[in-house]
Protein backbone atom coordinates (compact mmCIF):
# COMPACT_ATOMS: atom_id res chain seq x y z
CA UNK A 1 0.00 0.00 0.00
CA UNK A 2 1.23 3.38 -0.79
CA UNK A 3 2.49 5.95 2.37
CA UNK A 4 -0.64 8.13 2.36
CA UNK A 5 1.43 10.84 4.48
CA UNK A 6 4.23 11.45 6.06
CA UNK A 7 3.74 11.90 9.61
CA UNK A 8 0.83 10.50 11.63
CA UNK A 9 1.01 13.54 14.49
CA UNK A 10 -0.94 12.07 17.31
CA UNK A 11 -1.68 15.27 19.71
CA UNK A 12 -2.71 18.66 19.55
CA UNK A 13 -0.85 19.94 21.92
CA UNK A 14 2.34 22.18 22.32
CA UNK A 15 4.23 20.22 21.27
CA UNK A 16 2.18 18.52 18.37
CA UNK A 17 0.99 21.97 17.13
CA UNK A 18 4.68 22.71 17.09
CA UNK A 19 5.61 19.97 15.22
CA UNK A 20 3.01 20.49 12.49
CA UNK A 21 4.42 23.76 11.55
CA UNK A 22 7.56 22.94 11.44
CA UNK A 23 6.51 19.79 9.01
CA UNK A 24 4.85 22.08 6.61
CA UNK A 25 6.86 24.68 7.06
CA UNK A 26 9.75 21.88 5.27
CA UNK A 27 7.16 20.99 3.12
CA UNK A 28 6.24 16.96 4.85
CA UNK A 29 2.84 15.75 4.11
CA UNK A 30 1.40 15.38 7.38
CA UNK A 31 -1.87 14.27 9.55
CA UNK A 32 -2.60 15.49 12.74
CA UNK A 33 -5.48 14.14 14.88
CA UNK A 34 -6.71 15.18 18.29
CA UNK A 35 -8.78 13.22 20.15
CA UNK A 36 -10.28 16.19 21.95
CA UNK A 37 -12.98 17.80 20.60
CA UNK A 38 -11.04 21.39 20.60
CA UNK A 39 -7.76 22.70 22.21
CA UNK A 40 -7.37 22.86 25.65
CA UNK A 41 -9.61 25.34 27.56
CA UNK A 42 -7.71 25.33 31.39
CA UNK A 43 -4.64 27.00 31.45
CA UNK A 44 -2.17 24.27 32.70
CA UNK A 45 1.55 24.89 31.67
CA UNK A 46 2.14 28.59 31.99
CA UNK A 47 6.17 29.42 32.07
CA UNK A 48 7.40 29.73 28.81
CA UNK A 49 11.54 29.61 28.64
CA UNK A 50 13.66 31.86 26.76
CA UNK A 51 15.00 29.32 24.28
CA UNK A 52 11.25 28.13 24.08
CA UNK A 53 10.49 31.89 22.67
CA UNK A 54 13.70 31.64 20.25
CA UNK A 55 11.90 28.76 18.84
CA UNK A 56 8.85 30.29 18.62
CA UNK A 57 10.68 33.48 16.91
CA UNK A 58 11.97 31.12 14.09
CA UNK A 59 8.03 30.01 13.18
CA UNK A 60 7.18 33.40 13.20
CA UNK A 61 4.61 34.05 17.01
CA UNK A 62 7.34 35.44 19.43
CA UNK A 63 5.90 38.84 19.31
CA UNK A 64 2.33 37.35 19.04
CA UNK A 65 2.95 35.12 22.63
CA UNK A 66 4.65 38.57 24.09
CA UNK A 67 1.51 40.61 23.63
CA UNK A 68 0.10 38.00 26.00
CA UNK A 69 2.55 37.58 28.21
CA UNK A 70 2.02 38.74 31.98
CA UNK A 71 3.85 42.04 32.06
CA UNK A 72 7.33 42.08 33.67
CA UNK A 73 6.43 44.17 37.04
CA UNK A 74 3.52 41.45 37.57
CA UNK A 75 6.28 38.70 37.67
CA UNK A 76 8.69 39.93 40.31
CA UNK A 77 7.58 38.07 43.57
CA UNK A 78 7.23 34.12 44.52
CA UNK A 79 5.19 34.07 47.68
CA UNK A 80 4.86 31.99 50.90
CA UNK A 81 1.56 33.26 52.56
CA UNK A 82 -1.14 31.62 54.73
CA UNK A 83 -3.33 33.49 52.56
CA UNK A 84 -3.35 35.63 49.27
CA UNK A 85 -4.57 38.47 51.72
CA UNK A 86 -3.42 37.46 54.79
CA UNK A 87 0.35 36.35 56.41
CA UNK A 88 2.77 36.49 53.90
CA UNK A 89 6.05 34.50 55.82
CA UNK A 90 8.34 34.45 52.62
CA UNK A 91 8.68 36.22 49.35
CA UNK A 92 11.40 35.63 46.69
CA UNK A 93 12.11 39.23 44.59
CA UNK A 94 12.63 38.17 41.34
CA UNK A 95 13.44 41.62 40.20
CA UNK A 96 15.11 41.92 36.99
CA UNK A 97 14.95 37.77 36.48
CA UNK A 98 11.73 37.59 34.57
CA UNK A 99 10.12 39.78 31.27
CA UNK A 100 12.54 41.86 29.23
CA UNK A 101 15.08 42.22 31.50
CA UNK A 102 19.45 42.19 30.50
CA UNK A 103 19.67 39.19 32.40
CA UNK A 104 17.62 37.81 28.93
CA UNK A 105 19.17 40.46 26.20
CA UNK A 106 22.72 39.52 26.97
CA UNK A 107 22.44 36.54 25.71
CA UNK A 108 19.51 35.89 23.38
CA UNK A 109 16.80 38.16 20.78
CA UNK A 110 13.79 36.93 23.06
CA UNK A 111 13.02 36.83 26.69
CA UNK A 112 10.75 34.25 29.12
CA UNK A 113 7.57 34.53 28.67
CA UNK A 114 4.72 33.81 31.39
CA UNK A 115 1.41 32.54 29.27
CA UNK A 116 -1.16 29.98 29.96
CA UNK A 117 -1.23 26.52 27.51
CA UNK A 118 -4.59 27.62 27.06
CA UNK A 119 -3.47 31.35 25.52
CA UNK A 120 -0.27 29.65 23.51
CA UNK A 121 -2.31 26.66 21.84
CA UNK A 122 -4.48 28.91 19.54
CA UNK A 123 -1.32 31.02 18.69
CA UNK A 124 0.10 28.05 17.75
CA UNK A 125 -2.71 26.41 15.92
CA UNK A 126 -3.48 30.10 14.21
CA UNK A 127 0.27 29.87 13.01
CA UNK A 128 -0.15 26.66 11.45
CA UNK A 129 -3.14 27.21 9.34
CA UNK A 130 -1.03 30.05 7.58
CA UNK A 131 1.70 28.25 7.01
CA UNK A 132 -0.91 25.22 6.05
CA UNK A 133 -3.08 26.86 4.35
CA UNK A 134 -6.20 25.37 5.75
CA UNK A 135 -7.07 23.94 9.26
CA UNK A 136 -4.80 20.23 9.13
CA UNK A 137 -6.38 19.72 12.76
CA UNK A 138 -8.92 16.72 12.92
CA UNK A 139 -10.26 17.34 16.53
CA UNK A 140 -12.17 14.03 17.60
CA UNK A 141 -10.27 11.80 16.16
CA UNK A 142 -8.50 8.55 18.45
CA UNK A 143 -5.70 6.56 17.89
CA UNK A 144 -6.94 3.20 18.93
CA UNK A 145 -3.71 1.20 18.10
CA UNK A 146 -0.84 1.00 14.93
CA UNK A 147 1.37 -1.93 13.32
CA UNK A 148 4.32 -0.99 11.43
CA UNK A 149 6.11 -2.96 8.76
CA UNK A 150 9.31 -2.44 7.66
CA UNK A 151 8.07 0.34 5.43
CA UNK A 152 5.48 2.05 7.38
CA UNK A 153 3.32 2.67 10.26
CA UNK A 154 -0.41 1.91 9.53
CA UNK A 155 -2.83 2.98 12.49
CA UNK A 156 -6.13 2.51 13.25
CA UNK A 157 -8.17 5.82 13.72
CA UNK A 158 -12.02 5.99 15.44
CA UNK A 159 -13.87 8.97 15.51
CA UNK A 160 -16.31 7.30 17.55
CA UNK A 161 -18.56 5.90 14.85
CA UNK A 162 -16.17 4.97 12.31
CA UNK A 163 -12.70 3.32 12.15
CA UNK A 164 -10.49 4.24 9.17
CA UNK A 165 -6.72 3.33 8.57
CA UNK A 166 -4.20 5.74 7.90
CA UNK A 167 -0.64 4.67 6.49
CA UNK A 168 2.61 6.69 7.46
CA UNK A 169 6.12 6.70 7.16
CA UNK A 170 6.38 7.38 10.70
CA UNK A 171 4.06 8.06 13.59
CA UNK A 172 4.92 10.82 16.45
CA UNK A 173 3.10 10.12 19.85
CA UNK A 174 2.84 13.88 21.01
CA UNK A 175 -0.28 12.73 22.98
CA UNK A 176 0.57 13.68 26.37
CA UNK A 177 0.98 11.81 29.81
CA UNK A 178 -1.43 8.90 28.95
CA UNK A 179 0.24 8.54 25.29
CA UNK A 180 -1.76 6.00 23.16
CA UNK A 181 1.19 6.09 20.71
CA UNK A 182 3.78 4.95 23.57
CA UNK A 183 1.49 2.04 25.32
CA UNK A 184 0.60 0.95 21.40
CA UNK A 185 4.89 0.87 20.86
CA UNK A 186 5.21 -1.16 23.96
CA UNK A 187 7.67 1.32 25.81
CA UNK A 188 7.73 1.65 29.75
CA UNK A 189 8.56 4.30 31.60
CA UNK A 190 10.98 4.55 34.26
CA UNK A 191 10.57 6.05 37.93
CA UNK A 192 7.75 7.22 39.95
CA UNK A 193 4.64 7.10 39.20
CA UNK A 194 2.82 9.27 41.98
CA UNK A 195 4.93 11.75 43.90
CA UNK A 196 1.58 13.83 45.59
CA UNK A 197 -1.62 14.49 44.23
CA UNK A 198 -3.51 17.44 43.68
CA UNK A 199 -7.01 18.87 43.25
CA UNK A 200 -6.79 21.67 40.61
CA UNK A 201 -9.68 24.12 40.90
CA UNK A 202 -9.63 27.08 38.16
CA UNK A 203 -11.27 30.17 38.56
CA UNK A 204 -11.68 33.36 36.58
CA UNK A 205 -10.90 36.76 38.22
CA UNK A 206 -9.61 40.08 38.72
CA UNK A 207 -6.37 39.55 40.73
CA UNK A 208 -4.89 43.33 40.38
CA UNK A 209 -6.40 43.96 43.90
CA UNK A 210 -4.47 41.45 45.32
CA UNK A 211 -1.34 41.50 43.28
CA UNK A 212 -0.50 45.24 44.02
CA UNK A 213 0.37 43.67 47.21
CA UNK A 214 2.11 40.96 46.00
CA UNK A 215 2.84 41.56 42.04
CA UNK A 216 3.52 38.22 41.42
CA UNK A 217 2.60 34.78 39.22
CA UNK A 218 2.92 31.91 42.16
CA UNK A 219 1.65 32.04 45.81
CA UNK A 220 2.87 28.84 47.93
CA UNK A 221 -0.14 28.65 50.40
CA UNK A 222 0.45 26.66 54.13
CA UNK A 223 -1.87 27.27 56.98
CA UNK A 224 -3.75 24.34 58.97
CA UNK A 225 -5.53 21.72 56.71
CA UNK A 226 -4.21 23.24 53.66
CA UNK A 227 -1.16 23.05 51.36
CA UNK A 228 -1.09 23.74 47.56
CA UNK A 229 0.33 26.63 45.47
CA UNK A 230 -1.79 29.71 43.54
CA UNK A 231 -0.72 30.15 40.40
CA UNK A 232 -1.70 33.08 38.64
CA UNK A 233 -1.80 32.26 34.91
CA UNK A 234 -3.64 35.71 34.29
CA UNK A 235 -3.76 39.13 36.46
CA UNK A 236 -7.38 39.35 34.64
CA UNK A 237 -8.35 35.74 33.68
CA UNK A 238 -7.63 32.45 34.30
CA UNK A 239 -5.73 31.36 37.63
CA UNK A 240 -5.94 28.45 39.69
CA UNK A 241 -5.08 26.71 42.46
CA UNK A 242 -3.87 23.34 43.48
CA UNK A 243 -4.68 21.68 46.79
CA UNK A 244 -2.73 18.47 47.77
CA UNK A 245 -4.76 15.63 48.82
CA UNK A 246 -4.79 12.42 49.71
CA UNK A 247 -7.33 10.36 47.68
CA UNK A 248 -7.26 7.29 49.98
CA UNK A 249 -9.17 9.48 52.43
CA UNK A 250 -10.79 12.42 50.28
CA UNK A 251 -11.27 11.05 46.46
CA UNK A 252 -11.25 13.92 44.05
CA UNK A 253 -14.58 13.29 42.73
CA UNK A 254 -15.36 14.09 46.31
CA UNK A 255 -14.98 18.05 46.53
CA UNK A 256 -18.18 19.68 45.27
CA UNK A 257 -18.37 23.41 44.25
CA UNK A 258 -19.55 24.27 47.94
CA UNK A 259 -16.63 22.68 49.38
CA UNK A 260 -14.27 24.27 46.56
CA UNK A 261 -15.57 27.38 47.13
CA UNK A 262 -15.12 26.56 50.97
CA UNK A 263 -11.05 26.34 49.78
CA UNK A 264 -10.82 29.13 47.24
CA UNK A 265 -12.01 31.60 49.72
CA UNK A 266 -9.40 30.48 52.46
CA UNK A 267 -7.51 30.50 49.92
CA UNK A 268 -8.06 34.52 48.73
CA UNK A 269 -8.73 35.74 52.70
CA UNK A 270 -10.83 38.61 51.78
CA UNK A 271 -13.93 39.02 49.81
CA UNK A 272 -12.94 38.74 46.16
CA UNK A 273 -15.30 38.05 43.00
CA UNK A 274 -14.42 34.91 41.26
CA UNK A 275 -16.09 32.24 39.07
CA UNK A 276 -14.89 28.65 39.39
CA UNK A 277 -14.83 27.63 36.07
CA UNK A 278 -13.60 23.92 36.16
CA UNK A 279 -12.28 21.08 38.99
CA UNK A 280 -10.11 18.34 38.19
CA UNK A 281 -7.16 16.41 39.95
CA UNK A 282 -3.73 15.02 38.78
CA UNK A 283 -0.85 13.27 40.23
CA UNK A 284 2.56 14.61 40.13
CA UNK A 285 5.37 12.30 38.58
CA UNK A 286 8.78 11.34 37.88
CA UNK A 287 9.13 9.12 34.70
CA UNK A 288 11.35 9.08 31.78
CA UNK A 289 10.19 6.67 28.49
CA UNK A 290 12.56 4.02 28.82
CA UNK A 291 12.86 4.70 24.65
CA UNK A 292 11.88 7.79 22.96
CA UNK A 293 11.76 5.69 19.94
CA UNK A 294 10.60 1.88 18.44
CA UNK A 295 11.07 1.84 14.93
CA UNK A 296 8.90 4.27 13.10
CA UNK A 297 7.38 5.49 16.14
CA UNK A 298 8.73 8.48 18.21
CA UNK A 299 7.33 10.15 21.07
CA UNK A 300 7.51 14.19 21.92
CA UNK A 301 6.72 16.21 25.16
CA UNK A 302 4.51 14.75 28.15
CA UNK A 303 4.28 11.35 25.88
CA UNK A 304 7.95 10.64 26.64
CA UNK A 305 8.57 12.33 30.16
CA UNK A 306 6.58 13.48 32.97
CA UNK A 307 8.15 16.21 35.25
CA UNK A 308 6.95 18.08 38.45
CA UNK A 309 5.79 21.02 37.62
CA UNK A 310 8.51 22.68 40.13
CA UNK A 311 10.33 24.47 37.66
CA UNK A 312 8.44 24.47 34.70
CA UNK A 313 10.37 22.51 32.70
CA UNK A 314 7.64 19.91 31.00
CA UNK A 315 6.53 22.15 28.37
CA UNK A 316 9.62 23.72 27.33
CA UNK A 317 11.25 20.22 27.19
CA UNK A 318 8.64 19.11 24.67
CA UNK A 319 9.64 22.61 22.56
CA UNK A 320 13.29 21.28 22.84
CA UNK A 321 12.23 17.83 22.01
CA UNK A 322 10.33 18.83 18.57
CA UNK A 323 13.23 21.20 17.60
CA UNK A 324 15.89 17.96 17.78
CA UNK A 325 13.71 15.83 16.24
CA UNK A 326 11.54 17.25 12.88
CA UNK A 327 14.85 18.42 11.21
CA UNK A 328 15.94 14.67 11.26
CA UNK A 329 12.71 13.53 10.10
CA UNK A 330 12.76 15.75 6.93
CA UNK A 331 16.17 14.95 6.13
CA UNK A 332 15.62 10.79 6.58
CA UNK A 333 12.14 11.20 4.18
CA UNK A 334 13.87 13.27 1.63
CA UNK A 335 16.33 10.28 1.67
CA UNK A 336 19.39 13.18 2.59
CA UNK A 337 20.45 10.93 5.44
CA UNK A 338 20.30 7.34 7.02
CA UNK A 339 17.51 6.36 9.47
CA UNK A 340 20.11 5.74 11.98
CA UNK A 341 20.05 9.64 12.27
CA UNK A 342 16.74 9.32 14.18
CA UNK A 343 18.24 7.37 16.95
CA UNK A 344 20.01 10.02 17.75
CA UNK A 345 17.42 11.75 18.49
CA UNK A 346 17.11 9.56 22.16
CA UNK A 347 20.80 9.63 22.43
CA UNK A 348 20.27 13.54 22.74
CA UNK A 349 16.66 14.51 24.01
CA UNK A 350 16.47 11.38 26.87
CA UNK A 351 19.72 12.72 28.72
CA UNK A 352 17.85 16.43 28.63
CA UNK A 353 14.41 15.20 30.10
CA UNK A 354 16.80 12.82 32.74
CA UNK A 355 18.54 16.23 33.69
CA UNK A 356 15.21 18.14 33.91
CA UNK A 357 13.20 15.50 35.94
CA UNK A 358 16.09 15.30 38.82
CA UNK A 359 16.19 19.37 38.65
CA UNK A 360 12.15 19.14 39.50
CA UNK A 361 12.47 17.07 41.98
CA UNK A 362 15.21 18.41 43.73
CA UNK A 363 13.03 21.58 43.19
CA UNK A 364 9.85 19.93 44.83
CA UNK A 365 12.10 18.23 47.60
CA UNK A 366 14.32 21.43 48.45
CA UNK A 367 10.81 23.20 49.26
CA UNK A 368 10.72 20.67 52.33
CA UNK A 369 13.15 23.07 54.46
CA UNK A 370 10.27 25.64 54.14
CA UNK A 371 7.76 23.28 55.74
CA UNK A 372 10.29 22.65 58.46
CA UNK A 373 10.83 26.16 59.23
CA UNK A 374 7.04 26.29 59.54
CA UNK A 375 6.87 23.41 61.73
CA UNK A 376 4.34 22.08 59.45
CA UNK A 377 6.44 18.74 59.64
CA UNK A 378 5.57 18.25 63.32
CA UNK A 379 1.62 18.23 63.09
CA UNK A 380 -0.94 21.27 62.11
CA UNK A 381 -1.33 22.66 66.11
CA UNK A 382 2.78 23.12 65.55
CA UNK A 383 1.60 25.13 62.24
CA UNK A 384 -0.50 27.01 63.49
CA UNK A 385 0.92 28.53 66.79
CA UNK A 386 3.88 29.36 64.49
CA UNK A 387 1.73 31.31 62.38
CA UNK A 388 0.21 32.95 65.39
CA UNK A 389 3.67 33.92 66.27
CA UNK A 390 5.03 35.14 63.01
CA UNK A 391 1.47 37.34 62.76
CA UNK A 392 1.79 38.62 66.64
CA UNK A 393 5.28 39.56 66.08
CA UNK A 394 6.79 40.85 62.66
CA UNK A 395 10.25 40.80 63.81
CA UNK A 396 9.99 37.06 65.42
CA UNK A 397 13.08 35.31 65.30
CA UNK A 398 11.40 32.67 62.80
CA UNK A 399 11.51 34.77 59.71
CA UNK A 400 15.12 34.52 59.38
CA UNK A 401 14.65 30.81 59.36
CA UNK A 402 12.21 31.29 56.68
CA UNK A 403 13.88 34.23 54.72
CA UNK A 404 17.19 31.99 54.42
CA UNK A 405 14.63 29.39 53.12
CA UNK A 406 13.08 31.04 50.85
CA UNK A 407 16.01 32.62 49.55
CA UNK A 408 17.46 29.03 48.78
CA UNK A 409 14.77 28.48 46.24
CA UNK A 410 16.19 30.75 43.70
CA UNK A 411 17.24 28.34 41.25
CA UNK A 412 13.76 27.25 40.90
CA UNK A 413 12.62 29.69 39.74
CA UNK A 414 15.58 31.60 38.22
CA UNK A 415 18.64 29.79 37.04
CA UNK A 416 19.66 30.30 33.07
CA UNK A 417 21.11 26.66 32.43
CA UNK A 418 17.68 25.69 32.46
CA UNK A 419 16.15 28.56 30.60
CA UNK A 420 18.66 28.05 27.28
CA UNK A 421 19.25 24.67 25.06
CA UNK A 422 21.04 22.27 26.68
CA UNK A 423 24.52 21.79 26.08
CA UNK A 424 24.28 18.23 24.77
CA UNK A 425 26.62 15.75 25.92
CA UNK A 426 26.25 12.83 23.43
CA UNK A 427 25.18 13.20 19.73
CA UNK A 428 25.80 13.93 15.84
CA UNK A 429 28.40 16.13 15.77
CA UNK A 430 32.39 16.41 15.54
CA UNK A 431 34.93 17.08 18.02
CA UNK A 432 36.27 19.89 17.91
CA UNK A 433 40.06 19.78 16.92
CA UNK A 434 40.86 23.10 17.61
CA UNK A 435 41.01 25.18 20.90
CA UNK A 436 37.35 26.59 21.36
CA UNK A 437 37.36 29.78 23.81
CA UNK A 438 35.09 30.30 26.48
CA UNK A 439 35.42 34.37 26.81
CA UNK A 440 31.92 34.20 28.98
CA UNK A 441 31.91 33.70 32.30
CA UNK A 442 29.53 30.74 33.22
CA UNK A 443 26.49 32.24 34.81
CA UNK A 444 24.10 30.41 36.91
CA UNK A 445 25.15 27.11 35.29
CA UNK A 446 25.01 29.02 31.42
CA UNK A 447 28.29 29.45 28.90
CA UNK A 448 27.69 30.40 25.58
CA UNK A 449 30.55 28.93 23.17
CA UNK A 450 31.68 27.97 19.91
CA UNK A 451 32.36 24.53 21.34
CA UNK A 452 29.96 21.67 19.17
CA UNK A 453 27.48 19.99 21.04
CA UNK A 454 26.46 23.40 22.37
CA UNK A 455 23.50 25.77 20.63
CA UNK A 456 24.85 28.84 18.58
CA UNK A 457 25.36 31.97 21.04
CA UNK A 458 23.13 34.82 20.08
CA UNK A 459 24.90 37.54 18.35
CA UNK A 460 23.95 40.10 16.32
CA UNK A 461 24.49 40.14 12.17
CA UNK A 462 22.75 43.78 12.05
CA UNK A 463 20.58 45.51 14.05
CA UNK A 464 17.49 43.38 14.48
CA UNK A 465 19.00 40.59 13.46
CA UNK A 466 20.72 37.59 15.47
CA UNK A 467 22.82 35.07 14.37
CA UNK A 468 19.97 32.39 15.49
CA UNK A 469 17.63 34.34 12.58
CA UNK A 470 19.52 32.74 10.04
CA UNK A 471 18.77 29.34 11.18
CA UNK A 472 16.91 26.94 8.84
CA UNK A 473 15.14 23.67 9.70
CA UNK A 474 15.97 22.32 6.18
CA UNK A 475 19.45 23.02 5.82
CA UNK A 476 22.86 23.49 7.66
CA UNK A 477 24.38 27.14 8.00
CA UNK A 478 28.00 27.20 7.49
CA UNK A 479 29.03 30.06 9.52
CA UNK A 480 32.88 31.15 8.32
CA UNK A 481 35.00 34.61 8.57
CA UNK A 482 34.51 37.25 6.44
CA UNK A 483 36.87 37.34 3.01
CA UNK A 484 36.53 33.21 2.99
CA UNK A 485 32.91 33.22 1.70
CA UNK A 486 34.40 32.16 -1.78
CA UNK A 487 36.81 29.50 -0.91
CA UNK A 488 34.06 27.81 0.92
CA UNK A 489 31.43 27.78 -1.27
CA UNK A 490 33.93 26.41 -3.89
CA UNK A 491 34.50 23.83 -0.85
CA UNK A 492 30.45 23.39 -0.10
CA UNK A 493 29.62 23.25 -4.00
CA UNK A 494 32.24 20.01 -4.28
CA UNK A 495 30.79 17.85 -1.99
CA UNK A 496 29.50 14.66 -3.56
CA UNK A 497 27.37 13.42 -1.22
CA UNK A 498 23.69 14.07 -1.37
CA UNK A 499 22.84 15.91 2.59
CA UNK A 500 20.68 18.54 3.49
CA UNK A 501 22.07 21.77 1.88
CA UNK A 502 24.51 23.80 3.31
CA UNK A 503 23.88 27.43 3.31
CA UNK A 504 27.04 30.33 4.13
CA UNK A 505 26.97 33.08 6.26
CA UNK A 506 30.20 35.42 6.64
CA UNK A 507 30.48 36.77 10.07
CA UNK A 508 32.79 39.57 11.35
CA UNK A 509 34.78 39.84 14.46
CA UNK A 510 32.90 43.10 15.36
CA UNK A 511 29.69 41.43 15.57
CA UNK A 512 28.59 40.80 18.90
CA UNK A 513 25.70 40.12 21.56
CA UNK A 514 25.41 42.66 24.24
CA UNK A 515 28.00 39.75 26.22
CA UNK A 516 30.77 38.94 23.89
CA UNK A 517 31.70 39.61 20.33
CA UNK A 518 32.16 36.84 17.65
CA UNK A 519 36.32 37.76 17.45
CA UNK A 520 35.78 36.95 21.43
CA UNK A 521 34.14 33.35 20.68
CA UNK A 522 37.14 32.62 18.03
CA UNK A 523 39.98 33.49 20.04
CA UNK A 524 43.18 34.02 18.26
CA UNK A 525 42.36 32.92 15.14
CA UNK A 526 39.04 32.93 13.06
CA UNK A 527 37.11 29.92 12.33
CA UNK A 528 34.96 28.69 10.46
CA UNK A 529 31.59 26.58 12.14
CA UNK A 530 28.76 24.63 10.80
CA UNK A 531 25.44 24.84 12.69
CA UNK A 532 22.64 22.09 12.60
CA UNK A 533 19.08 22.95 11.51
CA UNK A 534 18.33 22.83 15.30
CA UNK A 535 20.99 25.32 16.17
CA UNK A 536 23.47 22.89 17.34
CA UNK A 537 27.24 23.39 16.73
CA UNK A 538 28.43 20.40 14.70
CA UNK A 539 31.91 21.12 13.63
CA UNK A 540 34.46 23.79 13.55
CA UNK A 541 37.10 24.19 11.03
CA UNK A 542 40.18 22.51 12.37
CA UNK A 543 43.27 24.38 12.78
CA UNK A 544 45.46 23.92 9.52
CA UNK A 545 42.76 22.50 7.70
CA UNK A 546 44.02 21.52 3.73
CA UNK A 547 41.16 20.28 2.09
CA UNK A 548 37.51 22.21 2.69
CA UNK A 549 35.79 20.05 0.83
CA UNK A 550 36.80 16.64 2.29
CA UNK A 551 36.57 17.91 5.75
CA UNK A 552 32.96 18.52 5.39
CA UNK A 553 32.17 15.68 3.27
CA UNK A 554 33.52 13.98 6.50
CA UNK A 555 31.32 15.54 8.85
CA UNK A 556 28.11 15.34 6.82
CA UNK A 557 28.40 12.08 6.10
CA UNK A 558 29.25 11.41 10.08
CA UNK A 559 25.58 13.36 10.72
CA UNK A 560 23.80 11.63 8.26
CA UNK A 561 24.65 8.22 9.03
CA UNK A 562 23.80 9.23 12.92
CA UNK A 563 27.15 8.26 14.07
CA UNK A 564 27.43 9.75 17.78
CA UNK A 565 30.14 11.55 19.77
CA UNK A 566 30.84 12.65 23.16
CA UNK A 567 30.98 16.44 23.83
CA UNK A 568 34.28 17.89 26.00
CA UNK A 569 37.08 16.18 23.82
CA UNK A 570 37.24 19.60 22.29
CA UNK A 571 41.22 20.82 22.73
CA UNK A 572 41.75 23.40 25.54
CA UNK A 573 41.69 27.00 24.30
Amino acid sequence: MAHETDILIVGAGPAGLLAAILASQLGLRFEIIEMRAGLHTEPSAHVLKTHSMEVYRRIGIADAIFAQSTPEELQRCIVWCESLSGLCYGRLDLCGKKGLSPRFTNISPVYSANVPQNVLEPLLKARLCDVAGTDPVRFGQRLVDFTQDGDAVSARISDGETTREVRARYILGADGAGSQVRRSAGIAMDGPPALAHFLAIHIQSDMMPILERHPGVVFFLRAPGLSGFFIVHQPVGSQVFMLRIDPGSTPPDSFDEAQCRAIIDQVIGSAHEYTITSIGSWVMSAQIARHYRNGRALLVGDAGHRFPPTGGLGLNTGVEDVENLMWKLNAVIRGKASDRLLDSYEQECRPIAIRNTEQSVRNNERMQIIETALGGDRGDEVLAATLRELQSNGSHPQFAALTAAVNDQIDHFAFLELEMAARLTRGVFADALRPVPTPVERLEGYQPSFAPGGHLPHFWLSPGRSALDTLRFDRFILFVPAGAENEWSVAVDAIAGDYLPVDIVALEGSMRSEQASVADYWGEQPFAMLVRPDGRIAWVEPAGIEDRTAELERVLALISDGEICSAGREQAA
